[in-house]
């Protein structure tokens, strides 16, 4: 047992998750859910790095209250380990689907694992060795089932993996959230401490990949408009410069305007006309196909480019729009109505600014048939 190494190790971790938590003090996060999931895992790991720590340096004393304060860490330490990981593929899994339903009914199926480390955990109080063991000279030696362990936290590291595979098949590409890199030095850190006992790695390495989640996020944030949950002004002009990079380039674009949107705000206030923006992108993020992707260009003007050559799909995906549109409209318990106005181009390299000018053309013609104007 290396206690120089612990000490630095779970030090440096401990020091990354403080500067962690400071940076979310300092940042505002639009979604609650999101930073709840972001902080819990913040909070267990830094609770896992000094219990830890403390279990190390506890080993082998024999003070007064030593074997008690053994048990209490390393049960501690157990049930962090799977802990994590289960909030992992929970922020991971609401991080991309944006859906607290999925979130729900996947809280219950990965929670088994934990319950089961629970139930694990408080039966070793009863029969020691099944976790760990404590022996008479204050002495921690792993348990028949400490294996256990690693291996359920391999399982949700893995799942993380597969929950973006799911969501990739269905929608396309996530962007900014490149998960298997994060995965990498937890992956390596936990498989270390796993085979050699007595090098604390594991949770540093989980300190480095959440900074690394931090990074990643904090630069998604900026091509995110805040309200609707959409890619914003930012994120399009750098889409339209790749768009005009791209050799043989066929895209369908479909601007978007709110049919009298200035109503709502009059109507019902600005907090009402910020809910009818939030609406909007939701059902942009859920009515675009893989292929497509929708961003808000300011005040109640939207854009979707769908990368095909095909009308059709652009027709299908305006469709889509149309259909979760009347949904809203259908279902909502809100005391208003939505409806859009489209103007919709096809971009095969032309000049760009011919190709906005064209949807923007389209859009307006359309918004005066359908609000009567000449």
């Amino acid at each position: 047992m290396n206690i120089p190494e612990i000490l630095v190790a779970n030090g440096t971790g401990a020091l990354l998750v403080i500067y962690m938590f400071l940076l979310r003090v300092c940042t505002s996060e639009t979604d609650k859910y999101r930073a709840k999931l972001y902080d819990a895992m913040l909070v267990i790991t830094l609770t896992a790095q000094i219990t830890e720590t403390l279990s190390f340096l506890l080993d082998g004393h024999m003070f007064f209250g030593c074997r008690f304060l053994l048990y209490l860490t390393n049960t501690i330490c157990v049930s962090a380990t799977v802990l994590v990981g289960y909030i992992w593929c929970l922020f991971v899994d609401y991080r991309i689907f944006q859906s607290l339903k999925r979130l729900k009914k996947k809280r219950i199926q990965l929670g088994i694992p934990v319950l089961l480390v629970e139930v694990l955990v408080l039966l070793n109080l009863f029969i020691p060795g099944l976790m760990f063991r404590i022996s008479s000279h204050n002495v921690y030696t792993r348990g028949t089932f400490s294996l256990l362990i690693y291996i359920l936290l391999m399982g949700y590291f893995l799942e993380s993996i597969y929950i973006v595979h799911i969501f990739e098949k269905k929608f396309g590409s996530v962007k900014f959230f490149p998960v298997v890199y994060y995965m990498f030095p937890c992956i390596i850190g936990a498989t270390i401490q796993a085979i050699f006992y007595g090098i604390a790695t594991g949770w540093l390495s989980v300190s480095i990949a959440f900074m690394l989640v931090h990074m990643q996020l904090q630069s998604f944030n900026t091509f995110i408009d805040e309200m609707s949950g959409l890619y914003n002004r930012k994120y399009l002009n750098y889409y339209l410069h790749k768009m005009e990079e791209t050799e043989n380039a066929k895209y369908f674009g479909i601007m978007l305007d709110v049919n009298d949107f200035k109503s709502i705000n009059d109507t019902y206030g600005h907090l009402m006309g910020d809910q009818a923006i939030k609406e909007i992108g939701h059902i942009l993020t859920h009515a675009i196909p893989s292929n497509a992707i929708a961003m808000r260009m300011a005040g109640d003007e939207f854009m979707v480019f769908v990368e095909t050559g095909l009308q059709e799909e652009a027709e299908k995906c305006q469709a889509q729009i149309e259909k979760r549109v009347q949904h809203f409209n259908d279902t909502t318990d809100l005391p208003f109505y939505l409806s859009f106005s489209y103007g919709v181009a096809k971009y095969v390299g032309q000049e760009l600014r011919d190709f906005l000018a064209e949807m923007d053309e389209k859009m307006y013609n359309e918004k005066k048939v359908n609000l009567g104007l000449k």
